[in-house]
């Protein structure tokens, strides 16, 4: 009996203790997919709408990969985004940092570049390997008419020596639907 109620202690003991969950992380949830205009792309850059004019092109050698710029000329300068080597099969792709040892891996990459008179490069921003959730997402291709609909959403960061540029740029909630040029 007394191993009985010592038993029972020790499970009312055990069954009170609660451990407490662990914070989720913070990175954004991803964007919804909803159907945008074709010719467009909407996106956020830290928060705010970017309005830049963008296009995707094939890669030179593989048309079965593409990439996507965005251009935008503000106060004097280029802002020219790039996600490069996007695989045109449907769905979803992390977005990693290249170097030397992985540049033709088959995953996309992210840039972001500053420039003045389209031949002084200001900074350039690169895929921030410490966060989560970078992603380019191809939802609809069509090989016939060269047309691409997606998602995408990167956060980059680049040493700024510039006070009126920022040490990071998030790109989020990002769609496109776009005819794809040939090189």
């Amino acid at each position: 009996m007394k191993d009985l109620s010592m038993a029972i202690a020790l499970l009312a003991l055990v069954m009170s203790c609660s451990k407490s969950k662990p914070e989720a992380l913070v990175d954004p949830i991803p964007v919804d997919t909803a159907i945008i205009e074709l010719g467009t792309v909407s996106v956020l850059k830290n928060g705010e709408p970017w309005n830049a004019s963008f296009l995707a092109k094939y890669s030179p050698n593989n048309k079965n990969r593409f990439r996507i710029k965005g251009n935008l000329i503000q106060n004097g300068y280029d802002h020219i985004f790039y996600i490069d080597d996007i695989s045109a099969n449907e769905g979803l792709q992390p977005i990693e940092r290249k170097n030397l040892w992985n540049a033709q891996n088959g995953v996309p990459d992210a840039l972001w570049s500053v420039v003045l008179d389209l031949d002084q490069v200001l900074n350039f921003y690169r895929v921030d390997s410490t966060r989560a959730n970078q992603f380019v997402e191809i939802l609809c291709y069509d090989s016939v008419n060269h047309i691409v609909e997606g998602r995408f959403q990167t956060f980059l960061e680049g040493p700024s020596g510039y006070s009126f540029l920022p040490d990071s740029v998030a790109l989020t909630e990002g769609k496109f639907h776009l005819k794809i040029e040939k090189q």
